[in-house]
This record gives structure tokens, C-alpha cells and sequence, in this order.
């Protein structure tokens, strides 16, 4: 937090001997003052706050109408000096500054509140930056991210597919970094969530290698992944930040190592405190430097890419910290890096998971609306709902949107977030409040936004549920087919 060095502002002080009308006169000298402070020997005993003294009041000894003063030291925060004259009993016009008991200077009530409306219009600024980049870059990112995996689906030369995979894969690191930076930005601010909830640590770490398998062979990695604990235990944790955790460090150990094993774990112990998760990624290639990422784990470390990592490693450390955990580097025996990992969780009791696999599909083709102002957007949409055997229609806004859902002709509508004139959440309010069953259709959004606190927000509002963008066509099924029940097969075939 900033301090309050460069608030001080440095006024003679007055002697306890003189009179009123001396304090008159300094205050007629000094228009920008606004406190004086009554000093005895070096050492302040009293202020007088520009008006407390009138005319008539001249001859006075200033010892009769001087307040107590609220001494601090120069290091004390904007923050806690904030707070200790919010708490002050009586009225002040500002912190006297003291260094080893003696005056040093003053600093004003009004110079404080200057400076606190500089930094909230500082982060005002900062979070208008942080919903730019949110929308206006990372909107393209996700839709050239999505037509290149709608295309690596078309029959192309291996040639031409390796093009593809090369556009993807660059599109995919961009969207990461762009991605991790809000991250961050946010974690600073104090606005990153935790979104807590029953979690099957076995099948947990299993989802980890399932998802990174294909990866790390390409990679010319082995990975191997291993849980420590009881088969049946459940925790209650924010699945989806330890799994950016896991993933952010696999990552930085397949981008910057030369081929080996990495190895991934995670170990459940039982404490006074519930449970001791500790998780843990090797890298023996030798790639990784544990100087950099200590680096990057420091607490209150520089916001700045390390090595060759990107924000990968800073984000982490950020994710374990608002867990209330610790994160550390250690070098292998040999060659490499262990990163470890550890944070308290609840032990509880899990609903059972029926998973994609439990899936019965759609009985009957679904017609669906598609809503978004951006074209492309559109577009992969509607190939999803082709490929899922679901007829479609579009509408670019919330208002078109609404007319569209009162002919009660769609099963279904995907529905985009931030759009003009009309954006998806005041378009689900307008849906849910048309009659009978056109104000009953399953709603999704579809965003990039899809941080926890953001999704509550959409389901409060009367969406089914939320997908985020890139569209992955898996994540988009499992949720149609959560929202129609009733659905056809076919599209769990064509997934």
C-alpha cells in the first residue's frame, strides 16, 4: 500500500508561549495550511486546525485552545493513517509526523482524501483496462482459437493440418498470456474468487493426465500422474484453480524442457486442521530453474514474466496465497525442479458425479437460437449445433434476441454476454418474464467471462448454466444436453 512520506507538509511550528494571534498570522501566511502544531522543545504537545481560533481570540495563550495531537510515524500506510482518523474521537484536521518523538511535519485531512481519490481513480482506470482487454481482445482471440479447431475437424493434407495446428497453438499461448494477465491484474485488485465444492481427489488427479496426455507426448514427454491418499476421499476446493495450478506448471515444464519425464502429484493428508493437500510437479529435464521461480513465488514478487515462463509461475503463487497455502522450488537431485505446493481443505461428502459418459443425449433434433453481435462467434456456434444434429437461427443482439424467443419456436438459445443495445443478462431477464413457454426456454451463456462470481450472476439471472469461449464442442454438448433432458443421441455421437 502507499505511504504517507510524500503527503508530508512541513510548517514552523508554534511555541507554547505565544498567543492566538500568532496563529492567526501564520495561517494568513500560509494559505495552503491547514493544521499548526504546538511544539515544546522539538516535541509536538498540541494542534490548532485552521479556524479554531477567532479575531477576538487573539490575546489568548494558544496552551487554552489547542487540541491533542494524533502523532504517527512517517512509514504508517495511507490506509491505517485513513483508519486511525476515522477512529480518532475527536475532530482533527490531520496526523501530526513524528521521528523519534520529535516534529517532522504534518500531514492534512484534506491531502489524504486527495490522495485516496487518485488511487480509486487509478484503479478505476486500471479495471476499465482489465474489461477492454477482457472483451475487445480476448473476443477475436477466442473466435480465431475456435474456426481453427472447427477446421482442424475438415479433411486436410497433413501439410495443411500442420498449418492449422501451428495457427491454433499460437493462438492458444496468446490467449493464455492475455488471459493470465487479467489474472493477475485482478488477484491484485483483491477480486479473485474461490468457488469451493465437493471434489473426488482420485478421479480429480486422473482428469489431470487425461487432459495433458496428448500434449506431452507430442512434446516427447512421459507424464506421469499419481494420487496419495484414500480412494474414496472427497475435499472441498476450488477444482478450478488448483487445476490452472497443475496445468500452469506442467506447462512451463513442457515449454521450456528438452524432453524426460514430468510427473505430477497429488497427496491427501489428515491434520487437526481436516485435510493437507500437497501437490507436486517434478521436471527432470532440467529446463526449469528454481532461482526463477522462487523468484516468481516470492510474496509480493514482481508482476513480470520469468525466464521463459510468462506469468504462468506469478499466477500460481497468487492462486495458492488466496487459498491461504505456500508454494516453493526446489532443485532435484541431478537435474530439474520439484515445485510443491500445499493448502488446508475441508473433508466432506460428495454427490455422486454422473459425468459426460452417463449422458443419454437428445431424443429429437433441438432448434436453437444463436445470439452474439460478432460474426464469427456466430458462426462456430452454429457449426457446433450442425454437428450435434441441431437445426439454428441467429440474432446479433438482446433486443432481436427477446423477438425472436416470443414466437416460442426454440428449444434452446446460446446467448452471448456483452452485446449493444441489449446485453444477455437484461435479454434472460426479458425471456424469463414472456408467458407460458416462450419464458420457460433453456438458456446457456456463452462467454469469456466465466469467472465464479460472474457465473452466479448469469444462473441468478434465469440462464441454465455457463460455457466459456474458445467453445470447447465436448463442454457445450455436456451442457445442452443438461439443459434438454429430452434430446437426441445423435449429438452425443457426433461429439
Amino acid at each position: 500500500m502507499p505511504g504517507i512520506t510524500h503527503l508530508i507538509e512541513v510548517f514552523e511550528p508554534i511555541a507554547s508561549s505565544a498567543r492566538c494571534g500568532a496563529v492567526l498570522d501564520r495561517f494568513l501566511d500560509a494559505p495552503g495550511c491547514d493544521l499548526l502544531v504546538v511544539a515544546d522543545h522539538g516535541r509536538p504537545i498540541g494542534v490548532i486546525g485552521r479556524g479554531a481560533v477567532r479575531p477576538s481570540e487573539a490575546d489568548r495563550p494558544v496552551y487554552d485552545v489547542m487540541a491533542r495531537p494524533l502523532t504517527v510515524e512517517a512509514d504508517i500506510d495511507l490506509d491505517q493513517a485513513c483508519a486511525l482518523l476515522l477512529g480518532h474521537t475527536e475532530p482533527t484536521a490531520g496526523l501530526v509526523v513524528i521521528e523519534a518523538g520529535r516534529y517532522r511535519g504534518v500531514v492534512s485531512m484534506r491531502s489524504m482524501l486527495r490522495a485516496r481519490r487518485d488511487e480509486s481513480a487509478e484503479q478505476l482506470n486500471s479495471e476499465r483496462l482489465l474489461d477492454l482487454i477482457s472483451h475487445e481482445i480476448r473476443s477475436p482471440m477466442n473466435g480465431v482459437v475456435a474456426v481453427a479447431e472447427l477446421l482442424q475437424r475438415q479433411p486436410l493434407s497433413s501439410d495443411s493440418q500442420a498449418f492449422v495446428r501451428t495457427i491454433l497453438e499460437s493462438s492458444q499461448a496468446t490467449l493464455r498470456a492475455i488471459n493470465d494477465a487479467v489474472e493477475l491484474s485482478r488477484a491484485e485488485f483483491g477480486e479473485m474468487t474461490l468457488d469451493a465444492a465437493p471434489v473426488l481427489l482420485r478421479e480429480y488427479i486422473d482428469g489431470v493426465q487425461f487432459s495433458w496426455h496428448g500434449r506431452v507426448a507430442r512434446e516427447g514427454f512421459t507424464l506421469l500422474v499419481s494420487y496419495d491418499g484414500e480412494p474414496d476421499l472427497n475435499a472441498t476446493i476450488d477444482g478450478g484453480r488448483v487445476r490452472q495450478v497443475f496445468d500452469k506448471l506442467i506447462e512451463a515444464a513442457v515449454t521450456v524442457g528438452r524432453g524426460g519425464t514430468v510427473e505430477a502429484s497429488l497427496q491427501a493428508v489428515r491434520s487437526l486442521d481436516g485435510l493437507r493437500l500437497i501437490g507436486r510437479v517434478r521436471d527432470s529435464s532440467g529446463g526449469l530453474s528454481a532461482s526463477h521461480l522462487l523468484e516468481a513465488f516470492a510474496p509480493g514478487g514482481r508482476r513480470r514474466g520469468v525466464a521463459n515462463l510468462g506469468l504462468g509461475p506469478s499466477l500460481c503463487q497468487r492462486i495458492i496465497a488466496r487459498m491461504g497455502g505456500s508454494i516453493r522450488a526446489d532443485s532435484n537431485v541431478g537435474a530439474g525442479v520439484t515445485v510443491t505446493f500445499e493448502f488446508n481443505a475441508a473433508e466432506t461428502v460428495a454427490a455422486a458425479d454422473k459425468g459426460v459418459s452417463e449422458l443419454n443425449g437428445m431424443r429429437n433434433t433441438a432448434h436453437v437460437l444463436v445470439v452474439d453481435d460478432n460474426a464469427t462467434n456466430r458462426m462456430v456456434a452454429e457449426a457446433l449445433c450442425e454437428m450435434f444434429d441441431c437445426t439454428s437461427e441467429c440474432a446479433e443482439d438482446g433486443v432481436e434476441a427477446v423477438e425472436a424467443a416470443r414466437s416460442g419456436r426454440f428449444d434452446l438459445i446460446l446467448m452471448d454476454i456483452r452485446m449493444p443495445r441489449m446485453d444477455g443478462v437484461e435479454a434472460t431477464r426479458a425471456i424469463r418474464a414472456l408467458p407460458g413457454a416462450a419464458g420457460m426456454v433453456p438458456i446457456i451463456a456463452l462467454t469469456a467471462n466465466a469467472d465464479p462470481e460472474d457465473a452466479k450472476t448469469y444462473v441468478d439471472c434465469g440462464m441454465h448454466s455457463v460455457v466459456e469461449k474458445p467453445i470447447k464442442p465436448e463442454r457445450l454438448l455436456q451442457a445442452i444436453t443438461a439443459a434438454l433432458p429430452a434430446a437426441s443421441g445423435r449429438a452425443a455421437a457426433a461429439a
